[in-house]
């Protein structure tokens, strides 16, 4: 009941009345209590994101396999790259966003929201077969553990309020790959080398380990291209990175074994273009507009702190169909992220 009461309470549509204060009519002791909020307490007490996070621990807690739930639970209870010798936040998965920058769920709380996200798009996908081709048989478990661990390492995505940005720690290996990385990364690198690193460390199933790097690899056209540097990028160029960072053998995909799991990652988080781009970048875009509408430099960090906090209490999908239904009015959707700013407390957890 509580978590309904928070979904319907984040979801609350936007009229297309004009906001009750007008911009340059926000008292400035409103503004600074926002921007002197740390993000973990915009994630916790934003309704939307705290129902999202309560509803990811009930995937997380739901894994039947003692061992593979607790191989989750533990990653993000005390999280710890035994590869690079870093440890995390233990508020980190309340905390982080779900990317470096503007665009794909960047707000706290964000890396959950998504993390729940897929898992449920992916879930649709098991009900599909088991209606349309009576599998009955497809491990859920799995599904849910992989999709769980594939952005594991955004646990080291840290809020910087001084610059207004997410700061990567310095032993991070290089997005793209990098001119000393073994793969050329195609697209990503990055925080997909410590995931894989740390699960062929801990010595994870070798069916986790391909169903958290199918997010980022298709299992079934990114196994292994060739480049004209000499390098390899794709899956297994990936896992050849990741092991040599782990200090482990690289495995590679067995083309005649591949799972049908795996292919759920690749649906569900490679491409749900919408949620991750068009509507994450057009939130941050109209935040930075009102920010500008209240006297406030839309690059600055304080417009950056404000948009972090708007969507812990509206999401960017939810600004961005409002926007679609509205007519594609950007007045109407910046109006209400003007009154967001002014009176948040219908969208927050008491």
């Amino acid at each position: 009941m509580l978590r309904n009461t928070l979904l319907a309470t984040a979801c609350v549509f936007a009229s297309s009345t004009s906001p009750s204060i007008a911009a340059d009519e926000i008292p400035q002791s409103r503004i600074d209590q926002i921007l002197a909020m740390d993000p973990t307490e915009m994630a916790r007490t934003g309704a939307f994101t705290t129902a999202a996070y309560d509803r990811l621990m009930g995937y997380i807690n739901s894994i039947e396999d003692p061992d593979l739930r607790n191989l989750v639970l533990d990653m993000y209870a005390a999280p710890e790259s035994t590869v690079f010798n870093a440890t995390a936040s233990t508020d980190a998965l309340r905390t982080a966003p779900a990317t470096g920058g503007p665009g794909h769920h960047h707000y706290p709380g964000g890396l959950a929201v998504h993390l729940v996200e897929v898992m449920e798009i992916a879930l649709g996908w098991i009900e599909m077969f088991e209606s349309i081709h009576g599998v009955r048989t497809m491990d859920r478990d799995l599904v849910i553990a992989q999709l769980a661990l594939h952005d594991w390492s955004k646990v080291w995505y840290n809020w910087d309020k001084s610059i207004g940005k997410v700061a990567k720690p310095e032993w991070f290996p290089a997005a793209w790959g990098g001119k000393d990385g073994i793969a050329r990364w195609g697209w990503m690198g990055e925080h997909g080398t410590v995931v894989y690193a740390e699960l062929l460390k801990r010595g994870a199933p070798e069916e986790l380990l391909f169903g958290a790097a199918s997010a980022h690899f298709d299992p079934h056209w990114d196994v292994e291209i060739s480049n004209k540097d000499g390098k390899a990028e794709g899956f297994d160029a990936a896992m050849a990175e990741a092991a040599d960072h782990a200090g482990t053998d690289a495995p590679q995909i067995d083309m005649d074994k591949r799972r049908a799991e795996w292919f759920l990652s690749a649906y569900s988080d490679g491409d749900w273009s919408f949620s991750h781009y068009v509507a994450g970048s057009s939130a941050h875009k109209w935040v930075r507009n009102v920010a500008d509408d209240m006297g406030i430099d839309p690059d600055s960090p304080e417009a950056a702190i404000l948009a972090w906090f708007v969507l812990t209490r509206v999401s960017d999908f939810k600004l961005y169909k409002i926007y679609e239904d509205s007519g594609f009015s950007t007045e109407t959707v910046q109006d209400l992220i003007h009154d967001v700013i002014a009176d948040s407390s219908a969208y927050e957890v008491k």
